[in-house]
């Protein structure tokens, strides 16, 4: 599936009927691009904050974790990501329930896993410090995926373009929002409370030597 994916963003109308084909033939074959992408996000956040630093809101200066609390934002990242997808599926599986082609939970997630692709690339900000950049990465790649939605829902659902496909995607689109704030707030709470909010250093940290013997 990955061979298909670069033709969402050079000709996405034309990239999802064989993303469709696809998936009939290999229901299973969004799995390795959602596990493999969803690498991106955490491997981003862990060396943007553990090694190039963060400016957070209220302070020009760079912010760093300690690696150990960096590492494991990268897990909550990482299993957040897999976390949202499997609920967008769902959802999306369940606001197509009235239709006469209601996709099956295989196909809702090549179809959730599509969708999430641009905000996986896009995470490659979470490396720049600049919160404009930050903004500006997430915005587009927020964006692209709207568009995305759009535009391949009646192609890939088999759905003809009128105002109840508009209403499904918005549907889609509110509780994907809703989604992301909540997945979020979850798995950020999840790492802020055992290490009370993470190990804010001033500088990067450094890998522990091993002692000389």
């Amino acid at each position: 599936m990955f061979q298909l994916l670069p033709k969402l963003f050079t000709a996405p109308r034309s990239a999802w009927l064989p993303i469709r084909e696809h998936a009939e033939q290999h229901p299973w074959g969004f799995l390795p691009v959602l596990l493999v992408l969803s690498l991106i996000p955490a491997i981003c956040a862990y060396f943007g904050t553990a090694h190039v630093g963060w400016e957070l809101f209220g302070s020009e200066n760079p912010t760093y974790l300690n690696q150990a609390s960096a590492l494991y934002l990268a897990v909550m990242v990482y299993l957040g990501f897999l976390c949202g997808v499997s609920i967008m599926a769902l959802m999306t599986r369940w606001v197509l329930f009235r239709t006469p082609v209601r996709p099956s939970l295989l196909l809702a997630f090549t179809f959730a896993t599509c969708l999430s692709v641009p905000l996986m690339l896009a995470s490659i900000g979470a490396i720049i410090p600049l919160r404009m950049m930050l903004l500006l990465f997430a915005f587009l790649g927020t964006l692209y995926s709207v568009i995305l939605l759009f535009s391949g829902l009646p192609v890939f659902m088999h759905l003809k373009r009128n105002d109840h496909t508009r209403f499904y995607a918005a549907c889609i689109l509110g509780v994907g929002f809703l989604v992301f704030l909540t997945n979020g707030f979850v798995f950020m709470e999840l790492w802020w409370q055992p290490l009370s909010g993470g190990e804010y250093i001033s500088e990067p940290s450094e890998p522990e030597s091993l002692p000389q013997p």
